[in-house]
């Protein structure tokens, strides 16, 4: 399954679509420490209107990940502390939600905010096959 990164509204709805017509799956996460500068409540919302949560980054920052979990989120990504995640991931869990915790970035489709994302996501989706 490719992850897709958004930045929008059109690119969200575009690699979803791009993938579904090509009968794949994609999961859609935001870009990285994308809860500090774009803010766990514009995230949210991304994923409610298009009917898909995303995978919603809040780098090293133990209190966006407190954020994003009192908003309501359920997919948080988290590269801070082993002790640190260990026990955002107790909340987390507690809250029915998913921390995961990277060491590093991982392999993604990168899309910039001014990028069409249909037809990025259909070769990279496409090649992936």
């Amino acid at each position: 399954m490719a992850v897709v990164v958004v930045h929008h509204l059109d690119q969200a709805r575009a690699a979803l679509a791009a993938a579904a017509e090509l009968g794949c799956a994609v999961a859609l996460r935001s870009a990285p420490g994308a809860a500090g500068y774009a803010g766990v409540g514009y995230l949210k919302a991304l994923g409610e209107e298009i009917g898909h949560e995303l995978l919603i980054d809040c780098g090293d920052d133990a209190g966006l990940v407190m954020a994003a979990l009192r908003t309501g989120c359920r997919r948080i990504v988290f590269s801070g502390s082993t002790e640190l995640a260990r026990r955002l991931a107790d909340m987390a869990g507690q809250l029915g939600a998913t921390l995961v915790v990277e060491a590093q970035a991982p392999e993604v489709v990168m899309l910039q905010p001014e990028d069409d994302a249909a037809p990025i996501v259909r070769a990279r989706v496409s090649g992936a096959r």
